[in-house]
């Protein structure tokens, strides 16, 4: 449901060369066997009522939530008075099991789409050249309790440090400028990551109870976006101020860790107040010195080789998004 000027950048480029996808016009008439393929922060979504009661069948790339937003509740409404007519593709670890809506979870979907602007960025070429000023790095755009709770916590540590918080009139020196469009959260200064030793990585969630919409994933605690996989690939070591698990969870994608630097123990930590006050701790703590050890260098390169491994980010995205799409188009 896109005009051409609109579509995802990946869509087309992923889909069989020769299989039929065209864009969207206003002024045709569609057979009741085309599938309308939207996208969460696209347009048209006024249309779906209608052509739901046509018959198609849409699919909906919520993508980069793991809830379907209380804004977009009424489409999941939709989708379940219409059984079988529906796919929401979402990121998560696992889907859950809602008849007559077929839900996809993407557990991989910022990995899979980040690839390219990290590219564009030139993070696949970055050599670390250490030269460090400041006691950590840390990026954080939005305004929630949490994060304040962070910050305040970090105290003293926060002159220290090289870190935003945008929404709060905190910005990164020499950071993506506004004749550019003003700061993108994709962008990394290679400077920054030379004059600090690790990432402070502050995620979406760290509040295990904070939701934005309807969850449609099972484990929805877990959720890994871009701010997780910017070290990775950059070969920065990072501590994740997150959600309960959320490590274990990146870990679990094959990525590495870093328990010879601090002790990792806070990601089992239930409550996130305690396990705010904990990474604090483990930040404060931290001996640069810790650094300078072969298996850190090694975990560091393997992070970002396998990040930026095409041929294995091509096989995620067919088996975890392509495939899925197409079984539910095919299956007329």
């Amino acid at each position: 449901m896109f005009q051409q000027h609109e579509a995802p950048h990946w869509f087309r480029p992923a889909m069989p060369a020769d299989y039929p996808v065209e864009f969207w016009q206003s002024d045709r008439v569609y057979e009741s066997d085309v599938v309308f393929y939207y996208d969460m922060y696209g347009p048209y979504h006024e249309n779906i009522p209608q052509q739901l009661a046509q018959g198609h069948r849409i699919v909906f790339d919520a993508k980069n939530e793991h809830y379907m937003h209380y804004t977009l509740h009424w489409i999941f409404l939709l989708f379940l008075q219409c059984p079988g007519q529906g796919l929401i593709l979402i990121s998560g670890e696992s889907a859950k099991r809602i008849p007559g809506v077929t839900i996809v979870a993407v557990q991989h979907w910022y990995w899979i789409l980040d690839q390219q602007p990290f590219r564009y960025f030139r993070l696949h070429k970055y050599q670390p050249r250490p030269a460090v000023t400041h006691r950590f790095l840390m990026t954080i755009e939005k305004t929630r309790p949490e994060r304040d709770y962070l910050c305040d916590q970090l105290g003293d540590l926060l002159p220290q440090s090289l870190y935003s918080y945008r929404h709060r009139g905190v910005f990164l020196p020499n950071d993506w400028t506004e004749e550019m469009g003003g700061p993108y959260q994709r962008y990394v200064n290679p400077a920054w990551l030379d004059a600090t030793p690790f990432t402070l990585v502050v995620e979406t969630y760290i509040d295990d109870s904070a939701t934005s919409g309807f969850s449609l994933t099972t484990n929805d605690r877990h959720f890994l976006c871009e701010k997780s996989y910017k070290p990775l690939a950059y070969q920065h070591p990072f501590i994740m101020a997150s959600t309960q698990g959320n490590l274990a969870y990146l870990r679990s994608q094959g990525f590495e860790s870093f328990p010879e630097l601090w002790d990792e123990s806070y990601d089992d930590i239930a409550d996130w107040q305690e396990r705010i006050r904990r990474i604090v701790e483990i930040v404060r703590d931290f001996d640069l010195r810790s650094l300078d050890n072969p298996r850190t260098k090694e975990k560091l390169q393997h992070n970002s080789a396998r990040f930026f491994d095409q041929d294995l980010v091509q096989r995620l995205l067919n088996s975890t998004i392509i495939e899925p799409v197409l079984e539910f188009v095919n299956d007329a």
